[in-house]
């Protein structure tokens, strides 16, 4: 299942938006602890239907692009690595060696270990398009070891991030990396140009979690 998204009236002035969004950024800073510290609910099962083995097993990149909903960009990126999972969990919770094969990732850094060591934030800053400036932003990620991370936006001038990696085990020892986003930049920007730039950074950034994993460690 993917993220519902809530999207705002069109009838609504533009001046209530710019203000709305200054008070909720305002208050996020002021209160960031309350919404970053709150325990997110179980994440459904992994949605292994659309997968397309054929082309996971050529070591290629699987991607989905679904239906854009109120702004809001949804898609699904797969990829088969061949590395043991705990070699694969310590790769994804290593936000900060990221930005060495992301492109669009100039720096991230660990802000504070949340519920005992089952969430963590960052603050992230990235680059989205060479006609966009970079920006800073603070997320959340939930972790279930070995399984699932849930991805949630906490500040920035993102106004929607949600999403989420899975990792499923395959009969042949592999494992498909699974990651499902949905996106609102929050930007006038054309919302094709979000999917097409997602459809080619995202496998970048898959690519190298694989590299990296799969990596002779020692």
């Amino acid at each position: 299942m993917r993220p519902r998204a809530t999207g705002r009236s069109r009838a609504e002035p533009r001046a209530t938006l710019r203000t709305s969004r200054v008070a909720t950024l305002a208050a996020l800073a002021a209160l960031g602890a309350l919404p970053a510290g709150r325990p997110c609910a179980a994440p459904p099962p992994a949605d292994v239907s659309w997968l397309d083995h054929a082309v996971l097993d050529r070591r290629e990149v699987q991607v989905l692009a679904e239906a854009t909903e109120h702004g809001v960009v949804h898609m699904r990126f797969a990829v088969k690595i061949s590395a043991p999972v705990a070699r694969l969990w310590d790769v994804l919770k290593d936000c900060p060696a990221s930005a060495e094969y992301t492109p669009n990732i100039v720096s991230c850094r660990s802000l504070e270990i949340l519920d005992e060591g089952r969430a963590e934030l960052f603050s992230q800053t990235i680059k989205i398009a060479f006609f966009l400036p970079s920006f800073e932003h603070i997320f959340r990620l939930d972790y279930d070891p070995y399984d699932h991370i849930g991805v949630h936006r906490v500040s920035g001038p993102i106004d929607l991030l949600d999403g989420n990696w899975w990792l499923v085990p395959e009969e042949d020892g592999t494992i498909v990396l699974m990651n499902e986003l949905a996106l609102d930049i929050g930007l006038p920007v054309p919302r094709f140009l979000v999917r097409a730039t997602m459809r080619r950074e995202v496998p970048k950034m898959l690519l190298g979690i694989r590299e990296h994993s799969e990596r002779p460690t020692g």
